[in-house]
């Protein structure tokens, strides 16, 4: 159901998840962490973020210098679908590049549980 930007992001994606023992239908943590996992700013400052002794996010990490656009953005969506606020889509995106972007979108997929059907392919013509 996830589709990893790399084997890095799905090794720190599996990481996140051990250390607070996520459960695998828990998709709104899920779908935080997949972020966080494909981002690699964000995923060093991981424990200004989340809390994985309480289990709950940081809203202080707003205040924190290292968000720049794009990773408050990034922060933005995963407590979005975290369950947290509402995240602005025409704002998330106008602040990410490429990789980024597939990376929100990807996380939107899996929060939402959105598979590719097998008759929605685009066809060649």
């Amino acid at each position: 159901m996830y589709h990893f930007l790399s084997n890095e992001h799905k090794a720190r994606f599996q990481d996140l998840c051990g250390r607070d023992g996520t459960h695998y239908n828990d998709s709104e943590r899920r779908a935080l962490f997949f972020v966080i996992a494909g981002n690699d700013s964000l995923f060093k400052n991981v424990d200004l973020i989340y809390d994985f002794d309480d289990h709950v996010i940081k809203l202080e990490v707003f205040e924190e210098p290292f968000l720049t656009g794009g990773t408050l953005s990034l922060i933005d969506l995963g407590f979005s679908l975290y369950g947290y606020g509402v995240c602005d889509v025409k704002q998330l995106f106008s602040q990410l590049d490429y990789k980024n972007s597939i990376l929100a979108i990807e996380a939107i997929k899996s929060r939402f549980q959105i598979l590719e059907h097998p008759d929605c392919k685009a066809s060649a013509s």
